[in-house]
């Protein structure tokens, strides 16, 4: 009885070890194992994460001049425009409030002495919209650096996995006879 009341009180415990990555142990590590061909691939590929990651302030950087730059500019928009009395002819375009888009209303206006009609209605804030640009400046401002990074990086490992399929090629070959028996009694 003991024999089972122990068991019932018996309680597995796990835990997890984790794992160091596979680039730090190739570069870091001492394995014989390890060819050289592997220790290239995780240097191209840290040298990768450390140029995205640079690039993450400079892309702020940018985004945060392009807001400033935009804000000015669509500041200044609204005074160097005539302001005309307009009808508008469809009230349906009224009925979309959203604060961060344009929209399009159907309106007549006269203004230089020519009749007009169906124009913009400029719903954003110059803040908004300065914003929304600088996002858009950032984020493309970071993807471009982080292909440009990628891209050695993939192309390093292509070749470097031809160079190791040749060698494995190269091994087989002189293990096995040209004929297709070993060499070897």
């Amino acid at each position: 009885m003991k024999a089972n009341s122990l068991a019932e009180e018996a309680v597995m415990d796990t835990f997890f070890v984790a794992r160091w990555p596979k680039w730090s142990i190739v570069l870091f590590g001492r394995n014989p194992l390890v060819r050289t061909s592997d220790w290239i691939e995780a240097l191209v590929l840290v040298f990768t994460v450390f140029v995205s990651l640079l690039a993450v302030p400079i892309a702020c950087a940018v985004g945060t001049a392009v807001h400033d730059s935009h804000h000015q500019l669509y500041a200044e928009r609204p005074q160097t425009r005539h302001t005309v009395t307009a009808t508008v002819t469809d009230d349906n375009a009224a009925q979309q409030d959203s604060p961060t888009s344009m929209i399009t209303v159907s309106d007549r206006w006269r203004g230089a002495g020519v009749n007009h009609g169906t124009s913009p209605a400029d719903t954003p804030t110059p803040s908004a919209r300065a914003a929304g640009d600088a996002v858009m400046a950032a984020a493309a401002t970071w993807l471009t650096v982080a292909i440009a990074a990628a891209v050695p990086f993939a192309v390093t490992r292509i070749v470097l996995k031809r160079v190791r399929n040749k060698a494995w090629q190269l091994g087989i070959d002189n293990l096995v006879g040209g004929d297709g028996h070993n060499r070897h009694p």
